[in-house]
């Protein structure tokens, strides 16, 4: 099922000529993965402590997506 979300994500992503990067792979497991509803500076807590290199703006960005 998260596998299937991911795709979903993926493909609205490259229709809007965005590509796959490994911050917003990123930030999509942690989200998917959450079953819970967290603020976006939890999101980013959870994101940087397995990325450290994603930013705060990054996870707005994608969310935003």
């Amino acid at each position: 099922m998260i596998q299937e979300k991911k795709n979903a994500f993926n493909a609205f992503a490259a229709s809007k000529g965005l590509r796959s990067t490994r911050q917003r792979d990123s930030i999509l497991d942690v989200f998917l993965s959450t079953h819970q509803h967290i603020s976006v500076e939890e999101l980013y807590l959870k994101v940087k402590a397995g990325t450290p290199g994603v930013g705060q703006a990054t996870v707005y960005r994608t969310l935003k997506q």
